[in-house]
């Protein structure tokens, strides 16, 4: 299992793709900050992490579409299958590797905390709440990425599929619901959004159905792919 988790995480780090997925979400996270800053003029990371669903809605799937089509595609996946390791360890060490480089890039967010320490003053246990939230939103976001790579040899497909699942959570938790449907169906309906539970983190609140929540989105997609692996069979 831990020669698989290097294996994935190698591919990535001695890959430009990986870098400048990498660099690119970071640029774009930072960009976003600082625009909120200087044209808005709110000094908080609370808009950094209401921000954080909109992007990971691309760079996640963007991050994992090849995960497992990529294996697919080259006729790799029954080699893989046939190694000494369980379909379970073999999602796992790719969850691994995903989540590692998922917490890369999020360390080239940490500028934007840093930044805003030197010109305002911060409450440090709110943005470690925050963080957690959204590291939370991108671990779970990863296993629904990896499900659908699970699903299809084609990077684009996947990447699709991906994209589109996770607009449709995050629009469980916004005001567009209320404007198609009655407000006792968009108040149910928003639970199951990732925007609605991360709005806890945000406050700075450890909500433990918000943690059951992401956990639970986790460990549901993460069974998915395994069961995927083991159908081939």
């Amino acid at each position: 299992m831990l020669t698989l988790y290097k294996k994935e995480l190698n591919y990535y780090l001695n890959n430009v793709v990986g870098y400048l997925i990498l660099i690119i979400f970071a640029a774009f996270a930072n960009f976003l900050f600082v625009k909120d800053i200087f044209v808005v003029g709110t000094a908080s990371m609370k808009s950094f992490f209401g921000i954080m669903p909109w992007l990971f809605l691309v760079f996640i799937p963007a991050l994992g579409m090849r995960i497992f089509s990529e294996e697919k595609r080259v006729n790799t996946i029954e080699i893989l299958l046939t190694l000494p390791v369980s379909e379970t360890q073999i999602v796992l060490a790719k969850f691994f590797a995903m989540a590692t480089l998922f917490l890369m890039s999020l360390a080239l967010t940490l500028a934007a905390p840093i930044s805003l320490a030197l010109i305002a003053r911060l409450y440090l246990p709110e943005v470690i709440v925050g963080y957690l939230g959204i590291f939370l939103l991108g671990v779970s976001s990863i296993a629904i990425a990896m499900f659908f790579s699970s699903q299809t040899k084609n990077q684009i497909v996947a990447f699709l599929l991906s994209v589109l699942v996770l607009f449709f959570l995050n629009v469980l938790a916004t005001d567009f619901l209320v404007t198609v449907l009655p407000k006792a169906i968009t108040d149910f309906a928003s639970y199951f959004g990732p925007i609605y539970h991360l709005q806890n983190f945000i406050k700075g609140i450890v909500d433990v159905r918000s943690l059951f929540y992401f956990l639970s989105l986790l460990v549901v997609f993460l069974f998915l792919t395994v069961i995927s692996l083991e159908k081939r069979d």
